[in-house]
């Protein structure tokens, strides 16, 4: 099987959390009375879903499109660290695959990869089963938004389906937590989630995520040093 079918296999539990997420998104754009061709290139342009909800949100409610774009902005920041994280793996990668990932990259493309990094014997291999784990989302998110601004969000309020979003990324976090390390690193960023939940401009996870990578980094430090 090839690194790319892994890839979009891998996806396919943690996709089907998207869908109603995607269909909300899409009754959102109808709403806020946005042409089908405005939808279509709003989610094309901005694939993100939590930043696309933020911003519609405002705009419905006349905000200044300055405020609009810092929030979208802001919300969108954790990429900055998925980047970074997922750089070494496109050093040698050509100019239109690295584009193509930037621009596809979400957060269950990077859980996918994250939970599977060990499995990857080269660098392409992982280009690979990333652009498995990307193909899948476009076809679902995309799919979701168009089925929800057709056609509404046919899912009963009561089931409450925005909990399919985090317990698919506990489905992939708790493989990850290999040893007392990771288990604490985890601890200790939800502790901060939790802290800094109310920080300015949507901020939290942001810092949250900053903090626990200074931790795990100085844990390392400390581990080399003993080792040395």
């Amino acid at each position: 099987m090839s690194n790319f079918k892994k890839g979009f296999i891998a996806i396919l539990p943690i996709a089907s959390g998207v869908i109603p997420f995607g269909m909300v998104m899409g009754v959102v754009f109808a709403e806020a009375n946005l042409s089908f061709l405005q939808a279509v290139l709003m989610n094309q342009v901005v694939y993100a879903g939590a930043s696309q909800l933020a911003t519609v949100s405002l705009m419905k409610l006349n905000t200044a499109i300055l405020i609009v774009l810092a929030t979208g902005l802001i919300i969108n920041l954790r990429f900055m660290l998925y980047s970074a994280a997922m750089s070494p793996y496109l050093e040698n990668a050509n100019r239109w695959v690295k584009y193509f990932c930037a621009f596809t990259l979400t957060d269950q493309s990077y859980a996918a990869m994250t939970a599977n990094q060990d499995k990857f014997k080269t660098n392409s291999e992982a280009v690979q089963f990333y652009m498995g784990t990307a193909v899948a989302m476009l076809i679902t998110w995309h799919a979701s938004v168009l089925f929800g601004y057709l056609f509404g969000n046919i899912a009963p309020p009561k089931l409450n389906l925005d909990y399919a979003i985090p317990l698919s990324f506990v489905a992939l976090l708790v493989p990850a937590l290999k040893t007392k390390t990771h288990y604490f690193i985890a601890l200790f960023s939800a502790i901060a989630s939790l802290v800094f939940y109310k920080a300015p401009l949507n901020t939290g996870l942001m810092i949250s995520a900053l903090l626990s990578i200074a931790l795990a980094w100085l844990i390392i430090k400390r581990k080399s040093r003993k080792a040395t």
